[in-house]
């Protein structure tokens, strides 16, 4: 009986070591997003603060390694009128850099008023998965879809497992408007009060994309059923698409 509970482990163990050698490394561990209402009045102000002001403090940080990533965006569809149409996008490399951000520091010379601040939620996410074109795209327009799977581990594996080798072929091919995909697990906040846990990225070069993603159809991967399965009544809780309006990181300025 020993024998057999000691060869179990050993099996386990390397199931286990096999399923972690199969996962690429992300770019960051955590992020942090907010999601804001600004009226329409005062876009144009807000946009000029983010880009000539606030822009600077971003440029700043990721070179002294504070952060990695930032962007905005801007929502294409859904609500734009009493829920967020703009949301932030903070990528740092460790846990221990949300610390450290720059936010709060930095001089705000030159800043042209908006009146409407617009905080509409924020959340902390873990990037699970991230796959980028081999040669760069620029990821013009992004499709964020936000999803409550009953088995969050079971989602993001299958994920890696059934659609990663499948999505890959399009991201690398040069002339597909995919440019990357993401996987997130939601940190904070969690609980049933909330329709999202997990939230999946696709990025693309053009806006047709984003709305036609397979304009000549596809060969679906096998098991993507059983992804399927995982979501209430097999969908997303919600897809939206956004406009990157902005994007500052360790190879790629927009």
């Amino acid at each position: 009986m020993k024998y057999t509970l000691n060869i179990f482990l050993i099996s386990l163990f390397s199931f286990v070591t096999m399923a972690q050698e199969s996962w690429d490394e992300t770019d960051h561990e955590v992020a942090s997003w907010q999601f804001r209402q600004i009226s329409e009045g005062d876009i144009d102000n807000f946009l000029y603060n983010e880009n000539n002001v606030y822009r600077k403090a971003v440029k700043q940080a990721i070179a002294d390694g504070r952060m990695i990533h930032w962007g905005l965006a801007q929502k294409v569809n859904g609500n734009t009128s009493d829920s967020h149409n703009f949301f932030f996008y903070n990528g740092f490399e460790e846990f221990s850099d949300l610390d450290n951000s720059p936010w709060g520091s930095g001089s705000s010379f030159g800043l042209k008023p908006v009146k409407s601040i617009g905080v509409q939620g924020s959340a902390h996410t873990s990037p699970a998965i991230q796959v980028f074109s081999e040669t760069p795209k620029p990821g013009n327009y992004i499709v964020v879809n936000y999803a409550n799977p009953t088995d969050v581990g079971a989602f993001i594996q299958l994920q890696n497992n059934v659609w990663k080798p499948f999505i890959k072929g399009y991201i690398n091919d040069e002339n597909s408007a995919w440019a990357g995909w993401e996987v997130h697990r939601v940190l904070s906040p969690t609980g049933n009060a909330y329709s999202w846990n997990v939230v999946t990225i696709d990025h693309f070069t053009t806006l047709s994309g984003a709305l036609n993603s397979f304009p000549g159809g596809a060969d679906w991967p096998e098991g993507i059923q059983e992804i399927n399965d995982l979501l209430p009544n097999g969908k997303f809780s919600n897809s939206v698409i956004y406009r990157v309006m902005y994007y500052e990181g360790p190879a790629m300025s927009k």
